[in-house]
């Protein structure tokens, strides 16, 4: 049976601990826009995000599995074992991974959904 890739192929169950790691994250100012903290001592040291904050992938999987797709590539058998654990290692490799607000987060998995659909519509 074929398994198909999808975005959470790429993604490590330790991403967030891996993203943990980081001096820094991402908050929204009162004022509006971003600036980029320190993350706390608990984070770092637990692994576990402050609510309201999620992991993003700057390399997002999903542009992976329609670049993908769109040269054929559609099921993880059809990538060689060691082309699959590069690319994982690579989405969640800690210059990859960022914490930030949800609410940038929803608004980036947007555009980037949108996108991926005009993109697919175009090709039609």
């Amino acid at each position: 049976m074929s398994t198909p890739i999808t975005r959470e192929t790429f993604i490590s169950p330790d991403h967030v601990k891996i993203a943990a790691t980081h001096s820094s994250m991402f908050k929204i100012k009162a004022e509006g826009g971003v600036e980029e903290v320190p993350v706390p001592a608990r984070v770092r040291k637990t692994g576990v995000l402050l609510e309201g904050y999620t992991v993003d992938f700057v390399l997002d999987p999903s542009t992976v599995v329609a670049t993908l797709k769109k040269n054929g590539t559609v099921t993880v058998e059809q990538l060689s074992e060691e082309l699959l654990k590069e690319v994982v290692d690579i989405i969640n490799s800690p210059e990859n991974l960022r914490i930030i607000p949800m609410e940038l987060h929803a608004q980036k998995r947007e555009l980037l959904e949108t996108t991926e659909k005009s993109m697919e519509a175009a090709e039609e």
